[in-house]
């Protein structure tokens, strides 16, 4: 086949589960299938899946539960996470993205819908072959190509998709304020899920040197900033 990647995908609904696995088999992907957290937390830390599709509503736990668990496995918690959910309310994607989801679905969610999610959120994590670019701003270098953060000799390599997104997003375009509506619109595609930008922030500057933490600017009723 032509990619070799593999993806966890946590769905109990049987036929749901088969229309999907098919699509992402037809597209090259090798696919892990389970139907409850506790199998799917055990293959994803055996098998080390590229990306994993989380139905959130499961009859045995929930998909929260599972990527809480990815985001907590040490040296596999930068996993891209689709989160699957029947409920579309601002509160239930809030708490999908608080948990370290990259994105979140509506379902019914299409099999063309989903391979065009996961291939992106694969290309965003340079899984791919291709080249890759730096981008440097003084002593912090983000390497596109490697998901790898460096600040002298301190190096970050645990970032999500969307911690490394919002750190690559706020550092291009420093000095400027960027509202959290700005940043939504950019990154997540929606401008109507509570605390998800102030959460990412806050996660960033738990796993950043204090150095590079401390240049993430709160400005008050305007937004965010990376300022040096």
């Amino acid at each position: 086949m032509a990619n070799e990647k593999q993806i966890l995908l946590v769905e109990d609904d049987a036929r749901a589960r088969l229309v999907l696995a098919e699509a992402l088999t037809a597209a090259g992907f090798r696919v892990l299938e389970a139907d409850g957290a506790a199998v799917a937390l055990h293959l994803f830390r055996t098998h080390k899946p590229d990306l994993a599709v989380l139905d959130v509503e499961l009859a045995e736990g929930d998909g929260l539960e599972i990527c809480r668990g990815i985001r907590a496995s040490k040296g596999l918690g930068a996993t891209p996470i689709i989160m699957l959910t029947g409920k579309g309310q601002v509160d239930e994607k809030g708490a999908g993205f608080g948990a370290g989801a990259d994105q979140y679905l509506v379902k019914p969610v299409g099999p063309s819908e989903l391979l065009m999610w996961v291939q992106a959120l694969l290309r965003r994590l340079q899984l791919d072959a291709g080249e890759g670019g730096e981008l440097k701003a003084g002593d912090l270098v983000i390497d596109e190509k490697s998901h790898i953060v460096r600040c002298g000799d301190a190096v970050v390599s645990d970032l999500t998709v969307k911690e490394f997104e919002l750190l690559y997003f706020l550092v291009r375009r420093r000095p400027q304020v960027l509202s959290r509506k700005h940043i939504l619109t950019n990154l997540w595609h929606t401008v109507a899920v509570d605390n998800v930008v102030d959460t990412h922030i806050y996660n960033l500057r738990r796993k950043l040197p204090t150095a590079v933490a401390d240049r993430i600017q709160s400005v008050p009723g305007k937004g965010f900033r990376y300022f040096v």
